[in-house]
């Protein structure tokens, strides 16, 4: 069953050119792109996000969030300081956000996020999570199917300037969603997308993604 999502005209010409359909009268000039899919293929990898865009077999692609690694870190950081272990509610932050669009109804929609986590790394060794959850190495723990189509993973990030408890009580968390997307690509999208993070957020010990999938125990 596909979604319905009515656009006004701005938005779809703005949608044309984010899918590369305008093109000059003499039909030499290069496809028009969206600046934000350009930043969002530097975030997400652009093979990756290509192969993305290609699986929700849509003809044009809006996109949304802040593609932007050394933004979001930013934002991360400094809610990072402020946090106390009273504080259970944080902020989702969308790096990128794609929508796939055959006419006027949604075929795809590809949603990358991060925020610092609820869980604890504690809660891995719980029997419930344990279940769901594959240990990457110390500092990485990945849930391959937090939900239908939903990748997470969650990363140790000590921010200098933060309480003593932040480390391991307030790691980081990334999630992609994708129902289009296959286990491997989401596990690609999700993994950069986590790198591309963790490099601009200046940890006292930076965790290490790794390139693989960690395989269940």
């Amino acid at each position: 069953m596909t979604m319905q999502h009515r656009r006004d005209p701005l938005t779809a010409i703005a949608a044309l050119a984010i899918g590369g359909l305008l093109s000059g009268c003499s039909g030499g000039e290069e496809r028009a792109e969206s600046p934000k899919l350009g930043q969002c293929e530097t975030l997400l990898g652009a093979k990756n996000v290509q192969a993305a865009v290609k699986t929700a077999a849509g003809s044009d692609v809006e996109v949304g969030g802040t593609p932007l690694a050394d933004v979001l870190a930013e934002r991360l950081i400094r809610e990072a300081k402020q946090w106390q272990e009273s504080d259970l509610q944080h902020t989702r932050y969308t790096g990128c956000r794609m929508d796939a669009f055959e006419g006027d109804e949604i075929s795809g929609t590809v949603d990358a996020t991060v925020k610092w986590s609820a869980l604890s790394l504690g809660m891995m060794d719980s029997p419930e999570n344990s279940r769901t959850w594959r240990r990457a190495n110390v500092s990485v723990y990945v849930e391959p199917e937090a939900a239908p189509g939903l990748m997470r993973l969650i990363a140790v990030c000590a921010v200098p300037g933060t309480i003593d408890s932040q480390p391991s009580d307030l790691p980081l968390q990334f999630d992609v969603a994708g129902a289009s997307l296959g286990t491997e690509l989401r596990w690609e999208l999700l993994s950069t997308f986590a790198r591309s993070v963790v490099e601009e957020m200046d940890c006292t010990k930076p965790p290490v993604i790794p390139s693989a999938l960690p395989a269940a125990a």
